[in-house]
């Protein structure tokens, strides 16, 4: 399904929704990472389909939302207001959200702008500041192309535990697949992203995962602004990964679910 913005951009969303068809089920949103679309939550669906509506989107400029040109000026307030236009448009009221990586960091800015909105926050592995690493990324992929980049750095993403069919997945069928000017504008952007300030104003429930091994973010460092917020819980997972929503999904999908359900109203 498609959800036209007024610059005529298209955001592409699916729903999985096998709740049962007597009652009316709360909305869970899922907002992918960088150069991801809406199968980076395929693992997570058989947690969650069952109990709620999900609602997966693909942020603008990536999968089979409309890609944006390079010179785009990509900010934080036109990405909430994607989000905030499809929550409107789905008719739900107010949803619980999940974001991962850089979705996380859309999803924490989504609940300190629109409170009404938000139920519930998780966020996996969510960065606060911009990654500085993005710079050189965009040289490597005018360089070498979607395909090359996917392969050099997916190994980082998902650590050292997974398959190599796993990787050999997420290079083909998720991260290759992305616009090359999405990501050149995109990786200008980002690493200028700070939003600790917006974050310490998030008063609803929130969970938040880490890895003890990554090598973008250390545990220290989530704890120091997760401890700002009012109601958070931080989990410390034992991985090498910096994408534990793709590298440990039913770990973080069972933890995220049983965090939600004891906060339904």
């Amino acid at each position: 399904m498609n959800l036209t913005r007024p610059d005529g951009c298209e955001l592409y969303y699916e729903i999985d929704d096998f709740t049962d068809p007597w009652r009316e089920p709360e909305t869970v949103l899922f907002i992918h990472g960088l150069a991801e679309n809406t199968e980076a939550w395929r693992a997570w669906m058989p947690h969650f389909a069952d109990r709620y509506r999900c609602v997966r989107i693909d942020v603008r400029g990536f999968g089979r939302s409309t890609p944006m040109p390079k010179a785009h000026e990509w900010t934080m307030d036109e990405l909430l207001e994607d989000f905030v236009a499809l929550i409107d448009h789905l008719d739900c009221g107010a949803v619980h959200l999940i974001g991962a990586k850089s979705g996380g960091s859309m999803a924490l800015s989504l609940t300190a702008e629109y409170p009404k909105l938000i139920k519930t926050l998780v966020g996996v592995t969510p960065p606060v500041v911009g990654p500085q690493a993005a710079i050189g990324w965009i040289k490597d992929i005018e360089q070498g192309g979607m395909l090359k980049w996917a392969q050099q750095t997916m190994q980082g993403r998902l650590g050292r535990q997974v398959s190599q069919g796993e990787i050999d997945w997420w290079v083909n069928t998720i991260q290759s697949k992305t616009a090359v000017s999405t990501m050149q504008g995109y990786l200008s952007w980002v690493p200028g992203m700070d939003i600790r300030a917006d974050v310490a104003t998030i008063e609803c429930p929130t969970l938040v995962f880490c890895t003890t091994g990554s090598g973008l973010r250390s545990v220290d460092s989530y704890k120091e602004w997760t401890s700002t917020l009012r109601d958070a819980r931080l989990i410390v997972l034992e991985s090498d990964a910096w994408h534990a929503a793709g590298a440990l999904p039913d770990v973080c999908a069972k933890a995220a679910l049983e965090f939600i359900d004891a906060r339904r109203k």
